[in-house]
């Protein structure tokens, strides 16, 4: 036995050892989807590697012709675990169960047999040569070894266009663990297409030195882009699963808009197979919607009627354009979401509404009027203060119906835009001063303190000053200040008086009243209506001493440098 050294020596017995310790640390997380394919792949790179190195240091001919044989045989696994471990990363892990798979594995047994058994199928003539100080071997490749080539590039090819999808459609973490992997395999196989057709120097086989960067990459992916901890197919299964079971009707639309998939909510609505919708355009599954759906890049939002079994529904339907690499359009995802119930609530909170803002304010007043006119007959002394009580409760339910139906006027026709919160505060002192002439208000108002609201909140500062007065048994002192804290402008009310109830609070933090638990009016209510149409946030500090509301209204980032000056100012 005949030994040699060349200078590829070293990178390729480097390029085993890598490959080996990548394996070994794939090995150890195989509950991971991809890791034991991954193993497998780079332990049968680097076991090509080992033979190559084995091939390049033996200088006789029975020793290179020993090595190359272990080559090839392990050549077969190496294209087939990459494509295994390409197929679960992606989330096609059904491909491996289909017969065919097992037909294509058996293609390295194959192989392995018929390299040791029918050599001459594999290599037509084997020779030694030598180039420079090197002896290497000199072989004429058989129609057994083409075939074999064809079936490992064509097994990477397929790995290669399913991760290249990922490429094009996925971004960040994935696109880079993708661009990883495609180039961990096509650098050997680059290399393995130069030696086979005879475009590299003699004697030289780059495909194990690719095999060397292949495993440095994968080592760094894993350490770097969270390699095997994750990975799109699970990204791809909670996307079908969310999209099988929400209540939802989802369309997905090609580029001509015929129907590329939809979830089962969708196929009930259509009331036909999914099998038979799909290909069909959607103008002639459901002109409805068909007519909804723009091909430009805008997003779109409609509500209609559907009748389906003599039952009418409502929907609301959004249609939003898919877009690939580069913002070009490449379908639509058309969702509809079933509004009939909220429709009928939304009506018949309409009607309660304007029952208690127009019907109960009118028979108020009628009760007012006429406890009015009694009173004025009556000598009664006691009947009399009953008779002042039933106005004043009357009134009281009347400017509540009254306050309640502003309000809501006023949330509905606000989106919410930069108004001089500091005016409004301000202006609302001046008319609490004129209301309650015997309270004492002290003000420490920052000037233009801006935020992203509406005049509403003029209204929820006005209930809690009226509220800090009207609920103190002795001479109110109300505090009111207007700060900028926090990227917030923050607006506190406090008073002197008893403190508001636990139970109102209580009622406030929950959400909700019950028939146990609630609160005695609406002020309270009225003020984190408000406050929550425009994403701030309504706390109280309360003891004996008195109360203090605060109201935080956030300043967002996009904040303008010169805002508009709202009406108020």
């Amino acid at each position: 036995m005949v030994w040699q050294y060349t200078p590829y020596t070293a990178p390729v017995f480097l390029s085993a050892v890598v490959g080996l310790a990548v394996a070994t640390f794939a090995l150890a997380h195989r509950d991971r989807p991809g890791a034991t394919p991954l193993a497998v792949f780079m332990l049968a790179a680097g076991v090509w590697s080992f033979a190559e190195g084995m091939n390049l240091a033996h200088a006789d001919l029975a020793g290179k012709v020993l090595w190359t044989k272990v080559e090839i045989a392990v050549s077969g696994i190496v294209p087939l675990a990459f494509l295994a471990l390409v197929l679960e990363y992606t989330g096609y892990e059904e491909w491996l169960r289909h017969p065919l798979a097992y037909v294509v594995a058996l293609e390295p047994v194959v192989m392995t047999a018929v390299t040791f058994g029918r050599p001459d199928l594999v290599r037509e003539s084997v020779g030694l040569t030598t180039v420079g100080s090197s002896r290497i071997i000199a072989e004429t490749m058989g129609p057994a070894y083409f075939l074999h080539i064809l079936l490992s590039y064509s097994a990477v090819a397929v790995a290669g266009a399913l991760l290249l999808r990922v490429i094009l459609f996925a971004d960040g973490l994935y696109r880079a663990q993708s661009t990883a992997l495609l180039v961990a395999m096509f650098v050997p196989l680059i290399g393995n297409v130069l030696y086979t057709f005879d475009l590299f120097p003699s004697g030289i086989d780059p495909t194990n030195i690719g095999f060397l960067f292949s495993g440095v990459i994968v080592a760094g992916t894993i350490l770097r882009r969270q390699l095997l901890d994750v990975v799109p197919v699970a990204r791809e299964i909670a996307r079908d699963e969310i999209l099988e079971s929400m209540d939802d009707k989802v369309i997905v639309l090609d580029d001509r808009d015929n129907v590329a998939d939809l979830n089962a909510a969708a196929v009930e609505l259509l009331d036909c197979h999914k099998d038979e919708a799909i290909g069909q355009h959607i103008d002639d599954l459901f002109p409805e919607v068909g007519s909804l759906v723009d091909d430009g890049e805008k997003r779109l939002q409609a509500e209609f009627s559907l009748e389906r079994s003599g039952a009418r529904r409502y929907y609301d339907v959004r249609v939003t354009p898919l877009h690939r690499a580069r913002g070009v359009v490449t379908g639509h995802l058309v969702s509809l979401r079933d509004v009939t119930e909220k429709r009928q609530q939304r009506q018949r909170l309409d009607v309660l509404n304007r029952l208690l803002r127009h019907n109960l304010r009118n028979d108020l007043n009628v009760i007012a009027g006429n406890a009015e006119l009694v009173e004025l007959e009556l000598d009664d002394g006691g009947l009399v203060d009953r008779l002042e009580r039933i106005e004043r409760t009357a009134h009281e339910m009347s400017t509540r119906s009254d306050k309640i139906g502003r309000v809501a006027r006023l949330l509905d026709d606000e989106d919410g835009r930069w108004v001089d919160i500091s005016g409004l505060v301000a202006q609302e002192v001046v008319d609490a001063r004129e209301h309650f002439p015997a309270a004492t208000f002290e003000t420490d108002i920052q000037p233009d303190l801006r935020a992203a609201a509406g005049q509403s909140v003029g209204v929820a500062v006005g209930e809690l000053v009226a509220n800090a007065v009207q609920h103190n048994d002795g001479e109110a002192v109300v505090t009111v200040t207007v700060t900028e804290d926090d990227g917030a402008v923050l607006v506190e009310v406090a008073d002197n008086g008893p403190g508001i109830h636990e139970q109102e609070l209580e009622v406030l933090n929950q959400g909700k009243e019950t028939a146990l638990q609630h609160g005695s009016g609406v002020g309270l209510w009225v003020v984190n209506w408000i406050v929550g149409q425009f994403g701030g946030r309504l706390t109280f500090d309360t003891d004996g001493d008195g109360c203090t509301a605060r109201l935080r209204l956030p300043i967002p980032d996009d904040a303008p440098a010169e805002p508009e000056p709202s009406p108020a100012d």
